[in-house]
C-alpha cells in the first residue's frame, strides 16, 4: 500500500480512537500507560490545587488569583518523556498463512507507531527471530512517521528460529528506559515464549501481545504419506499421518492457543490474539482498544 494510502488510514483510525475517547467509550490502546496527575510537565492541563512552595511561578493562575483571595496552580495530566517500544517477529513461520501473517503484523505496528509518534512519545521498533535483526532507535514527533514507515516497509523475514527469550535479553541491555513494549508475533517459539516475555515484565518494559495466527493451523487437511518441513529450522522428514495423530495434533495445537491467553492473564499481561484474516479494520480497532 503507497504510503499516503497507509496514512490516510491511521488518520482516520486515530480520528475514530479520539472520538470514541472523548465520548468515555474508548478502551485502553496497547501502547497506552496509566497518566498522572502532575503540576507541572504534563501535556494537558486538568485543573488547580492550593500553591505550594516550590511550584514555579509561570504555572501559577494569576488570572483566577486576581478574582480570588487565593494563589492557585495548575495542574497537568500526562508523562515526561515517554517510551515506547514494538518487537516485531520476522522468523520465517511469519511468512506463512493465507494472508501471511507478517502482512498484518507490520500493519499493526505501523498503526502503534504512528500513534505514539502523534502522540510526542518516544519510538523505538526492533525486528527480531533468533536474535535482534533491525532497529529503530528511539525517535519522536510527526516528522518521523515516513522514517518510520520506510522501516517497517524494509523489513525482511529472516531465516532463524524464533527465540523470543535471546531478543529479550539483547532488548533489555540495549534500552534503559522503560516503557510499554509490545510484542508482535507468532509465538512459535521453540524456547518457550513465557521465558522471553518474563525477561521483559521482570525487567520492567510492560510487555503486551499481539499474537498473530493462522486459523488453518488448528485443523490441517494432512493424512497419509507426506513430507514435513519446518521453515524455521530447514529440517524436513517424511510421515505417515493417521486419524489418531491429527486429532492428538488438534489437541495440542488448542492447548498451545488457550496457553498463550492463560499465561497472559496469570501474569497482568494485556494480550490479543487476532487471525491473519482478521479483516485490517478490525484488527485496528482491537489494538486501539475500541472492540
Amino acid at each position: 500500500m503507497p504510503a499516503q494510502d497507509e496514512l490516510t488510514t491511521f488518520r482516520r483510525m486515530s480520528l475514530i480512537a479520539r472520538q470514541a475517547a472523548s465520548g468515555g467509550r474508548g478502551g485502553r490502546s496497547l501502547l497506552d500507560w496509566q497518566r498522572t496527575t502532575m503540576p507541572e510537565g504534563g501535556t494537558e492541563a486538568t485543573g488547580h490545587r492550593d500553591y505550594a512552595p516550590g511550584d514555579a511561578p509561570r504555572y501559577v493562575d494569576w488570572s483566577i488569583c486576581a478574582r480570588r483571595d487565593e494563589v492557585l496552580t495548575r495542574t497537568f495530566e500526562g508523562q515526561v518523556d515517554q517510551h515506547a517500544y514494538i518487537l516485531l517477529d520476522c522468523s520465517p513461520s511469519m511468512g506463512l498463512g493465507n494472508p501471511p501473517k507478517f502482512e498484518l503484523a507490520r500493519r499493526i505496528a505501523a498503526l502503534l507507531g504512528y500513534t505514539c509518534l502523534t502522540s510526542q512519545d518516544r519510538l523505538s521498533i526492533s525486528a527480531f527471530s533468533g536474535r535482534i535483526t533491525a532497529d529503530l532507535l528511539p525517535t519522536r514527533g510527526k516528522s518521523r512517521i515516513p522514517q518510520m514507515l520506510r522501516f517497517l516497509g524494509e523489513i525482511e523475514l529472516e531465516g532463524r528460529r524464533t527465540d523470543l527469550a535471546a531478543a529479550a535479553e539483547a532488548f533489555v541491555k540495549r534500552y534503559q528506559r522503560h516503557g510499554p513494549t509490545v510484542v508482535i508475533s507468532d509465538l512459535y517459539d521453540a524456547t518457550d515464549f513465557k521465558t522471553g516475555l518474563d525477561i521483559l515484565r521482570h525487567g520492567g518494559y510492560q510487555p503486551r501481545v499481539v499474537h498473530l495466527y493462522d486459523p488453518a493451523d488448528a485443523t490441517p487437511d494432512l493424512l497419509g504419506d507426506i513430507e514435513i518441513f519446518d521453515v524455521e529450522s530447514h529440517a524436513g522428514r517424511r510421515v505417515t499421518i493417521t486419524e489418531q495423530m491429527l486429532e492428538r495434533y488438534k489437541q495440542l495445537h488448542a492447548e498451545f492457543h488457550r496457553s498463550i491467553g492463560d499465561y497472559c492473564k496469570r501474569s497482568g499481561i494485556k494480550c490479543l490474539q487476532i487471525a491473519a484474516d482478521t479483516p485490517e479494520d478490525e484488527a485496528f480497532l482491537r489494538v486501539l482498544g475500541l472492540k
